[in-house]
């Protein structure tokens, strides 16, 4: 409560300093008394617009008053004009229960104590939502359980066990309860049934047991560093929302995408494959990769040697971004969250089609089309009418390519029964040949 009076006290000291004298706003922002308290009326509005704006400012009489929770049952949409917004059931919702969204963005997908700091930094409130006071503890914060996988020196897993992809070895994980410090995050894996916790100073306890609690110790460090990281990704460093502020430079971007797979290193070796961390970096570096992939596929057609090479990175790196969000949606629906995963993905999903399309060959379009299945009901349901037609449209598209080789393979056939060559196409259609 202190921060949120300190900011609404700055912000009205900004409205005294920079309004049009004898306006609206002036005689709201004038001082009631000599003593230089606060006025009462004009705190109050600030206070309620620091509370319950939505994003880009806006504040509605109705929506505004929808409360929050960490499981919400609903969720705000873009109704047909952009001045618009729509609350929109996101399942069944039986009479009489209250109607609750999410004020945390992306960061619902995380674990407890970073659902908690962004509330009360941005809100100023702590949530005792079902989810936050559930016995079951912080799924999304699971690693892999320290009695079970033993850490290198006692912080880093090894690496078998950090990427948990080998089906023949089984990974076990244990759950922390939810809680803001290590002490208060004791592990419990329903694998070995096993209990892992903070072993005090002083305390007695084996080497091993200490150790065994120190992976508690280097997760929550771990979870910070990442937190101050998509912070500084996301706005910290003076870049706009659209991600088109800032120099744009090549230099830089290759920077921070190293400076990302440092973390994202970090992270895994800490938390492992299932971790909230893990997934949110993962998708950082994903969302560049996206972005690259659509100027890269631009650049096509120039060289046929330099095509051939790129493309066989290129093709590497969407295996490589399809795992990631294919990962991302498993760790999303294992939540168990009321919202669909697409909340959180559809743009990436979208965004993996549209590269895949754009790739021309229809075996790519149809793997396309089975990734916009996943997001095509909540597309409906939730996104305007402009990008339902997107959605459709690469939905669709392995269909007009496939008609499009049908007819190209019909002219080959008439070549070559009328030339009596094997379909040679000139320097063109070979470069076309040699990029599909």
């Amino acid at each position: 409560e202190k921060d949120a009076l300190d900011l609404a006290r700055l912000a009205l000291k900004c409205c005294t300093k920079m309004c049009a004298p004898e306006s609206a706003l002036s005689s709201l922002s004038q001082k009631t008394n000599d003593n230089d308290n606060d006025n009462e009326l004009a705190m109050k509005l600030l206070l309620i617009y620091s509370c319950n704006a939505f994003e880009g400012g806006r504040i509605y009489h109705r929506i505004s008053r929808v409360n929050h929770s960490c499981n919400p049952n609903a969720v705000i949409a873009e109704g047909d004009d952009k001045d618009v917004s729509v609350l929109k059931a996101a399942c069944d919702i039986a009479p009489g229960d209250e109607i609750n969204i999410s004020y945390l963005g992306k960061y619902l997908f995380a674990g407890y104590p970073i659902r908690q700091k962004v509330l009360r930094a941005e809100k100023h409130f702590a949530c005792r939502c079902v989810r936050c006071t559930s016995d079951n503890g912080d799924s999304a914060s699971r690693i892999p359980c320290p009695i079970c996988h033993p850490r290198t020196n006692g912080r880093y897993l090894e690496e078998d066990v950090m990427f948990d992809e080998d089906e023949d070895f089984k990974v076990s994980y244990a759950v922390p309860d939810n809680g803001m410090t290590a002490e208060e995050r004791t592990l419990r894996s329903p694998t070995c049934k096993g209990v892992t916790a903070i072993v005090p100073d002083g305390g007695g306890g084996s080497t091993r047991k200490r150790k065994e609690g120190m992976a508690i110790k280097y997760m929550c460090m771990a979870e910070d560093k990442v937190l101050d990281r998509l912070e500084s990704n996301s706005g910290g460093n003076g870049n706009d929302d659209d991600g088109q502020g800032g120099s744009g430079g090549g230099d830089d971007t290759e920077t921070e995408r190293d400076i990302d797979n440092q973390f994202l290193q970090m992270a895994t070796s800490i938390c492992g494959a299932r971790h909230w961390t893990t997934h949110f970096l993962n998708l950082s570096l994903i969302e560049e990769s996206l972005a690259s992939f659509h100027s890269t596929l631009m650049t096509m057609g120039r060289d046929s040697n330099r095509d051939a090479e790129v493309m066989e990175d290129l093709f590497v790196e969407i295996a490589e971004a399809a795992d990631g969000i294919e990962r991302a949606y498993s760790f999303a629906e294992s939540l168990e969250l009321k919202i669909d995963p697409a909340h959180w993905l559809f743009d990436y999903i979208v965004g993996l089609a549209r590269t895949l399309v754009g790739l021309g060959d229809v075996k790519s379009q149809k793997y396309g089309a089975e990734w916009i299945k996943k997001v095509e009901g909540y597309s409906e349901k939730f996104e305007n009418d402009g990008m339902n037609k997107v959605v459709r449209a690469l939905r669709d598209a392995w269909k007009r390519g496939e008609e499009e080789e049908d007819d190209k393979g019909g002219e080959t056939a008439k070549k070559k029964t009328s030339s009596g060559k094997s379909g040679d196409e000139g320097p063109e259609g070979q470069k076309r040949r040699r990029i599909e």
